[in-house]
């Protein structure tokens, strides 16, 4: 049975027991009797008093782990031991524990938190700031003065506005030396934030890809003003048939979100995106011309998935349509000894007739491949199509490799083997 605290010679408990009881009967009260600022005041208060509770919880933690709570009943760690205990997810127990000791080390804001003029958010960015301070300041005030600085800021400022003036509390608090930490301090926030970036995508198997990614503050404001722009009603209005447009939301949800960065993404102007494989960064559709003109057989992409008929017709209707269909007169395909390296028509039909790289066993994907010609240019090979194959960066090294010799398979493939 669990101890009953309103027992208890100690303060705290008898607090902690009283509270539990009280708020237990306010629970149980009806609001509709209360006046208008009643509610209103009492609301302001209940966040302060909440600001107070999770002081004191955040205190005993630290007391608990100063007593090695975890370690007399066998867990990892005092964390991982409140998570079980108060059903917390261990990352959240941890997180809050890392507060817990930063606020033993930060009396001034301890205090503000225990008295509830400020948040358990507005605690977080205050104590993770001052723990990020240099260490070799010359003046051992400045720790202080940048702690009551932030508290002074945090009774009228929401944590997020809280977080961007720490940034720069040094430029505040001492600008004889923190204007240039402080830009120091942006310039490896900002290279960091570059050599982390990160994303995923995987096709979900239903016609979707999900994905996430983790990108410089700088470049997530440019993509999500550019999707904002698309997102715009303005814009919806004037690209949609007004008749069957829905009404447009003021703010966009995350599904028009969704629909502006398909938008962006078709229409990025590929002549000014990075070639890949010697050619523009640009998606070919394969699909007959019945289709084109109205039929239902899908258009096939390079990487092999499929997009429906009337997809690639909205494409067409937007883009310029390249042939897909070798041997017509719209594009040149056999340059001959006129010019070394192949054109981007010659690479667009050597990508569809070899999807991958030609080395036996190796399936790296064609627009990521090297064009190879099977006779050297430079001993008479023709720039053709039947003197071209595709070929990975690896295997295009190794066929220039005079270590190795190669077998042309049947099918347009090549082995290769170690010379002896």
């Amino acid at each position: 049975m669990a101890k009953d605290s309103r027992r208890s010679a100690h303060v705290v408990c008898r607090a902690v027991a009283k509270s539990r009881k009280q708020m237990r009967s306010a629970a149980e009260v009806h609001l509709w009797s209360m006046s208008d600022d009643d509610v209103t005041d009492t609301l302001s208060e209940a966040a302060k008093l909440r600001a107070q509770a999770e002081a004191l919880e955040l205190r005993l933690a630290a007391e608990a782990d100063r007593r090695h709570a975890g370690e007399r009943v066998g867990a990892t760690d005092t964390a991982a031991w409140w998570a079980t205990e108060t059903r917390q997810t261990r990352p959240a127990a941890k997180h809050r524990m890392r507060l817990a000791e930063s606020l033993d080390r930060h009396s001034p804001t301890a205090t503000a938190f225990a008295e509830g003029d400020v948040s358990v958010d507005h605690a977080r960015v205050i104590t993770e700031c001052l723990d990020g301070l240099p260490t070799d300041l010359d003046d051992p005030t400045i720790p202080l003065r940048a702690e009551q600085h932030l508290l002074a800021e945090a009774r009228h400022r929401d944590p997020k506005a809280l977080r961007i003036l720490a940034k720069h509390v040094l430029t505040v608090v001492a600008p004889e030396i923190g204007e240039a930490r402080d830009a120091k301090a942006l310039e490896a926030e900002e290279r960091l934030a570059r050599e982390t970036a990160w994303l995923t995508m995987s096709p979900d198997g239903r016609g979707s890809v999900v994905g996430k990614f983790k990108i410089p503050e700088l470049n997530g404001a440019m993509l999500k003003k550019t999707l904002l722009a698309f997102a715009a009603p303005k814009h919806q209005a004037a690209t949609q048939d007004r008749a069957a447009a829905e009404p447009m939301e003021r703010r966009p949800s995350p599904e028009r979100m969704g629909d502006a960065f398909c938008e962006l993404l078709e229409r990025l102007p590929t002549a000014s995106i990075p070639k890949l494989g010697g050619l523009n960064a640009t998606v070919v559709i394969t699909m007959d011309i019945a289709s084109l003109t109205g039929g239902l057989a899908p258009g096939v992409l390079d990487d092999g998935s499929t997009i429906s008929a009337a997809t690639a017709r909205r494409l067409a209707c937007e883009a310029g349509l390249i042939p897909a269909v070798l041997g017509t007169q719209s594009e040149l395909l056999d340059l001959g000894r006129t010019t070394r390296l192949l054109s981007g028509s010659q690479r667009r039909a050597l990508n569809l007739t070899q999807p991958t790289c030609t080395a036996e066993g190796c399936d790296w994907p064609a627009h990521l491949c090297h064009a190879h010609h099977d006779q050297p240019w430079s001993s008479g090979g023709a720039t053709d199509l039947v003197n071209a194959r595709k070929l990975c960066p690896r295997h295009h090294a190794r066929i220039h490799d005079p270590a190795y010799e190669t077998t042309h398979l049947p099918g347009g493939k090549v082995a290769f083997h170690r010379r002896t």
